[in-house]
């Protein structure tokens, strides 16, 4: 009798082992990189996201669109490509390593200012021979090269150049950061970075016409080695980033659907 209640209870644990198993099995983990400047949007669909799959755990590197394509291409374990840039999106289709892409939201480039300075314009910062303004790195931060491409055409890149009145920074985040700490007088981020930002006052909008546009995509990335069920993840992690419900969150952040 004891070898009978015995056998039971192995034959339970193993198949409460196997079901473990199995539920381990289903279990899926995305990294995703993605631009500094989705940080707080991306935090809100990730919830809802994970809400409707459960099995489904997902991993974000944030930082400058440039940095992260280097990453990926020195072969960094990612995924998802999230950029806030067409050429780091292009130079990655252009080795084919975009399974599935496209452009996803605009933006707007602005300036801002900390509350505590006086400024109004770029006009007034331009006055103040001893202010600095902060800026992405243009090479690596798509912010920065807007922000070189715009103020170049209004005549005022080479002039702030010149006079060592820039700073550049590792993406937006550190742009916002550093003119909050008053560290800089004024930088150059996007609309959606400021959106309820406490301690920065936008003092002027950009024309869109005075750089390339601002367009973010969304890259699946080539793993020819990559199990299903990580494939079926990153489509439906797709598919939820393109969908109206990520729409309307990314308007709140101050985001533009691509039409």
């Amino acid at each position: 009798m004891k070898k009978y209640y015995m056998f039971i209870c192995i034959f339970i644990l193993f198949l409460f082992a196997a079901g473990c198993s199995k539920n381990n099995a289903d279990e899926v983990d995305l990294n995703i990189s993605a631009a500094a400047s989705m940080t707080e949007s991306l935090t809100e669909l990730t919830e809802m996201f994970e809400e409707e799959h459960p099995n489904i755990h997902i991993s974000y590197n944030y930082g400058g669109s440039g940095s992260l394509r280097q990453q990926i291409e020195q072969g960094a374990p990612v995924d998802i490509f999230l950029s806030a840039s067409s050429i780091d999106y292009d130079k990655l289709a252009d080795q084919d390593m975009v399974d599935e892409g496209k452009a996803i939201l605009t933006n707007q480039l602005v300036l801002i200012k900390s509350n505590k300075e006086d400024i109004e314009s770029l006009d007034d910062f331009m006055a103040g021979e001893d202010k600095v303004m902060a800026v992405g790195t243009p090479e690596a931060v798509p912010a920065g090269s807007y922000a070189k491409e715009a103020l170049q055409e209004l005549g005022v890149w080479e002039q702030l150049d010149k006079q060592s009145r820039l700073v550049y920074t590792k993406d937006v985040t550190h742009v916002l950061t550093l003119v909050k700490e008053d560290a800089a007088d004024a930088g150059l981020v996007y609309a959606s970075d400021v959106i309820d930002e406490d301690g920065v006052t936008v003092i002027q909008t950009f024309d869109s016409n005075l750089h390339s546009p601002i367009e973010y995509y969304i890259a699946t990335l080539q793993n020819e080695d990559q199990e299903e069920e990580v494939q079926q993840a990153k489509d439906a992690y797709y598919q939820f980033i393109s969908s109206e419900t990520a729409n309307e969150v990314f308007e709140n952040y101050g985001f533009q659907p691509v039409k």
